[in-house]
């Protein structure tokens, strides 16, 4: 079974989804380490007049907590409700938008506890959009703790657990993965080689690596065959 793990994104790039389109799994790597001021929490989307970063702000918390007990912070306001403001200011006028935005809208509107809950609801209806039928899986559900010093290790376990034998992983992986000991256990393992493919965008010239949402505002029904391009 060819398996991908990531961690859960805030609004991710046109690369996360082309891994899970191309897995017949996808681990969400749920009960590892948050990483503050990581993807995780935010990502970035095409204004008028700037590239403009979305943030959601959580509650203070300690190095070790897991990206699955991240809270969110409503101190100032609801983030959600001024994300959505932003989102529907920058692309109301792109052709697809009025196809999504009732489905987006809600999302937004919800009042979330956890990031990972924000998180998941807005990948999985963008995998619900794009037509993606990827099975989707949690980490936490087959290992309750990982090893903080062994990455290799931890990632061979869980492919293990869920019956992985060939693991799909972004390029990056290939830095700190001791490769050996997959083929030792008998799991091929692929590092994604993407690149960014062009589309139709709103305002002057174009720009990569932003959020999904661009992609699917601007192209609609074709944006999974454009992000499939990409490969």
């Amino acid at each position: 079974m060819k398996g991908v793990i990531l961690q859960p994104t805030y609004l991710p790039w046109l690369g996360y989804f082309e891994m899970i389109n191309s897995s017949d799994i996808f681990v969400v790597f749920d009960n590892v380490q948050f990483v503050k001021k990581s993807w995780q929490q935010r990502n970035k989307i095409k204004t008028a007049n700037e590239i403009t970063s979305l943030t959601v702000p959580i509650k203070k918390t300690s190095r070790s907590t897991k990206i699955n007990e991240i809270e969110i912070s409503y101190d100032h306001g609801n983030p959600l409700e001024n994300h959505w403001s932003t989102i529907e200011l920058a692309y109301k006028k792109a052709q697809y938008f009025s196809n999504y935005k009732d489905t987006l809208k809600s999302i937004f509107k919800e009042k979330y506890s956890t990031l990972i809950d924000l998180n998941m609801n807005l990948i999985q209806s963008i995998c619900k959009i794009l037509e993606i039928e990827t099975n989707i899986v949690f980490a936490s559900d087959f290992i309750n703790n990982f090893s903080k010093n062994n990455k290799t290790e931890n990632i061979i376990d869980l492919c293990n657990s869920i019956g992985i034998d060939h693991l799909y992983d972004a390029k990056g992986a290939s830095d700190f993965l001791e490769l050996s000991k997959f083929k030792d256990n008998n799991i091929q393992i692929k590092f994604q080689e993407y690149t960014h493919p062009t589309y139709s965008q709103l305002w002057k010239n174009f720009v990569s690596h932003l959020s999904i949402i661009d992609l699917i505002f601007n192209e609609g029904h074709n944006s999974l065959k454009i992000i499939m391009s990409g490969r």
